[in-house]
């Protein structure tokens, strides 16, 4: 499938940026909105770069230009832990950011919006793992319940003004270009520091699992979501659970060191568990995870060890 314009918020990030590089070969115009400029190697040459705040500056102009065939919706603030300490700063920009993204949709949008949305947060703990999209969410972090309140809006929007929507519950994702200096992205942190010596901090005693799922997959998905007529919320992950502590010592074997973690005691971690069962994305997308954690990893770290 070939479209004339997409817009892509938040393609400046991680996962945007991987996003917006596949985009520009399937269509004929990729317009990013963010608020931070992308970085000079991250930059593709084939899409359009606007800066704006989704949730202070006006995008009706902009969407009333493009006219749209697809809206993937990735801007959004996304540390959970400062969420839990600036609750109305993440609600200011994630739900009233999205709303405003919404808003030009229901007026401009041509085709569907794709929403990114978390997996593992959005659910809570939960008895029975890996988890599906019919278990009851029990988010327990602010940026948790704005996505989950993302969801809620895009099902309003979907059946008062028959906006199509898919939301993209996904999981821990990981890969090149990642961000090894921010606060989250395990593998990412643990990859830059141990490539520099560096000593590695692990929240309490290592025992935390997350479902790790490569960059390439998740964009995958956001592709086949935007090609496909189905409209809801779908789980995008491997299934797999992998303790912190097994993911420290898979990477000090692809980086090709033996090192300790230092286990910080005083940090808990909301979320102890947490898998997701992608089967419905299996049946109504045909899409399924296509690298191992093992392949991943081995992938990251020799682009970190290249670049960084």
């Amino acid at each position: 499938m070939k479209w004339k314009t997409v817009i892509v918020t938040g393609g400046a990030g991680f996962v945007g940026t991987h996003l917006v590089n596949a985009l520009a070969e399937k269509a004929e115009r990729v317009v990013v909105i963010d608020k931070v400029k992308p970085q000079k190697d991250q930059k593709n040459i084939k899409a359009i770069y606007k800066k704006l705040d989704i949730a202070t500056d006006d995008l009706e102009e902009i969407f009333a230009k493009e006219k749209p065939q697809v809206v993937f919706h990735l801007a959004a603030h996304i540390d959970d832990r400062e969420s839990v300490k600036e609750p109305i700063m993440n609600a200011e920009q994630n739900l009233v950011g999205s709303l405003r993204v919404f808003e030009a949709c229901k007026k401009n949008l041509k085709g569907k919006i794709v929403f990114a949305s978390t997996g593992g947060l959005i659910y809570g703990e939960q008895d029975k793992i890996p988890v599906s999209e019919d278990a009851v969410p029990r988010p327990l972090t602010p940026y948790a319940v704005s996505k989950l309140t993302g969801e809620r809006y895009l099902y309003f929007y979907n059946k008062i003004h028959g906006l199509p929507y898919t939301a993209i519950r996904f999981s821990n994702s990981y890969g090149p270009w990642q961000d090894g200096s921010a606060e989250c992205g395990a593998i990412a942190i643990f990859t830059a520091r141990l490539l520099k010596g560096k000593e590695v901090h692990i929240n309490n005693d290592g025992a935390t699992t997350r479902d790790y799922v490569y960059i390439d997959d998740v964009v995958n998905a956001f592709l086949r979501a935007a090609e496909s007529d189905v409209v809801g919320v779908y789980n995008i992950g491997t299934g797999v659970e992998t303790s912190t502590l097994e993911l420290f010592e898979k990477i000090c074997e692809a980086v090709g060191v033996q090192a300790s973690p230092i286990f910080e005691e005083e940090i808990e971690d909301l979320v102890k568990r947490s898998a997701l069962d992608c089967k419905k994305a299996k049946k109504d997308l045909g899409w399924e995870p296509k690298v191992s954690l093992d392949e991943g990893i081995e992938k990251t770290v020799k682009w970190y060890h290249e670049n960084v």
